[in-house]
C-alpha cells in the first residue's frame, strides 16, 4: 500500500468530516469537490468500511467514521503544531495563530492592534473566530481563548488584556423625547428595551445593577432581540429602544450625543477580560508576542 496516499486520504477524510461538507473541504484543500469525493470513495475502498454518510445536503459520519476522526485529528494536530514550532529557529515569526472570542473584545481589543503587528509580521497569518458562547479551545484547536476573568477554567493561563468594565444604560435623544428617561431600574420594564441574543435559547434579558451595595436583576422585555452587539448598538442609535452595553463600547457615541447615559449610579462593574491558554501549550514566538501585544498595562 502507497502510505504516502494512504495518509493524504486520511487527512483529507479528517478536514470532511470536521467541516461536514465536501465543498468546504476541498475549499480548505484547494482541490475540486468530486477529485475530493473520490479520494474519499478510494479510501474507503481500501479500508473496506464506509466512513461517511452522504446525502444532497450534508456529511455525517458512521460509527466507524467518528471513531476514526476522534482518533487521528489529534495526531494531525499535533503534527502541525510541531510543524509550527519550527518557527522558533527562524528570524522571522510566521504560522498561523488562532483566537477564540466575543464580539466586543474582538472589535474593541484585538483589532485595533492587529495592522501594525501583521505589517511587522508579514509571515504570520490571524485567524478571529467571533463566538459569544463557551468554547473548549483545546478541543476545538485555538491557540487562544478571550472571555472574562471569571469564566476563565482555573487550569488555563489567564493574562489580563483590559480594565474592569462597567455596563450602560443608554437611549438615543429622539428616543428619550419621545417616551422619557426611566426613572429607575424597575421603570425599565415599561420601556422598548434591546437585548443581545447568545443563542437562539438564551437571550440577556436580565439586566444587572448594584443598589445600595445590593446585586439587582431587572428581567426587562424583549422589545427587539439581536445576536450582534454591534446591531444592538445601531438600533439604539437609531431610536428603536434602550440598550444595556459595556460603557467602553458606546463612550464614543455618548461623548457625540448620539447617545445618552441614564441610571448611571446604578452601573454595575465586571471583572477585566483575559487571553487565555493551556498551561500546557507551547508557545511559539508568534504566541508570545501575541500575549505582549495584548497584554493589558495599568496608565
Amino acid at each position: 500500500m502507497d502510505d504516502s496516499k494512504h495518509f493524504n486520504d486520511l487527512y483529507a477524510f479528517v478536514q470532511v468530516a470536521k467541516l461536514g461538507s465536501f465543498t468546504q473541504a476541498a475549499t480548505v484543500l484547494n482541490v475540486q469537490p468530486s477529485a475530493l469525493s473520490h479520494r474519499i470513495n478510494s479510501l474507503e475502498k481500501r479500508l473496506k468500511i464506509k466512513l461517511l454518510n452522504r446525502t444532497t445536503r450534508s456529511v455525517s459520519t458512521t460509527q466507524a467514521g467518528q471513531q476514526l476522526l476522534e482518533r487521528t485529528a489529534p495526531m494531525f494536530t499535533s503534527i502541525q503544531q510541531e510543524l509550527s514550532a519550527l518557527a522558533d529557529y527562524t528570524d522571522r515569526m510566521s504560522g498561523r495563530i488562532r483566537i477564540n472570542c466575543p464580539e466586543r473584545p474582538a472589535f474593541e481589543l484585538i483589532y485595533p492592534k492587529i495592522n501594525g503587528f501583521l505589517a511587522t509580521n508579514p509571515d504570520l497569518k490571524l485567524e478571529v473566530f467571533i463566538n459569544n458562547l463557551y468554547c473548549d479551545i483545546v478541543a476545538e484547536r485555538f491557540d487562544f481563548g478571550v472571555r472574562s476573568g471569571k469564566d476563565v477554567a482555573q487550569d488555563m493561563i489567564a493574562v489580563q488584556i483590559s480594565d474592569e468594565n462597567t455596563m450602560a444604560v443608554v437611549a438615543a435623544p429622539p428616543y428619550i423625547t419621545e417616551f422619557g428617561e426611566p426613572k429607575n431600574t424597575k421603570d425599565l420594564i415599561n420601556h422598548r428595551c434591546i437585548v443581545v441574543s447568545f443563542n437562539p435559547e438564551y437571550r440577556l434579558s436580565e439586566w444587572e445593577f448594584m443598589e445600595q451595595k445590593q446585586l439587582n436583576k431587572i428581567r426587562v422585555p424583549e422589545n427587539l432581540i439581536f445576536n450582534s452587539q454591534a446591531l444592538v448598538k445601531q438600533s439604539v442609535i437609531d431610536g428603536l429602544g434602550i440598550a444595556w452595553l459595556p460603557r467602553t463600547t458606546v463612550q464614543a457615541d455618548i461623548q457625540a450625543g448620539r447617545l445618552v447615559e441614564m441610571l448611571k449610579k446604578s452601573a454595575i462593574t465586571y471583572p477585566p477580560m483575559y487571553l487565555y491558554y493551556p498551561t500546557n501549550k507551547h508557545k511559539t514566538p508568534a504566541m508570545i508576542a501575541f500575549i505582549a501585544l495584548l497584554r493589558w498595562e495599568q496608565s
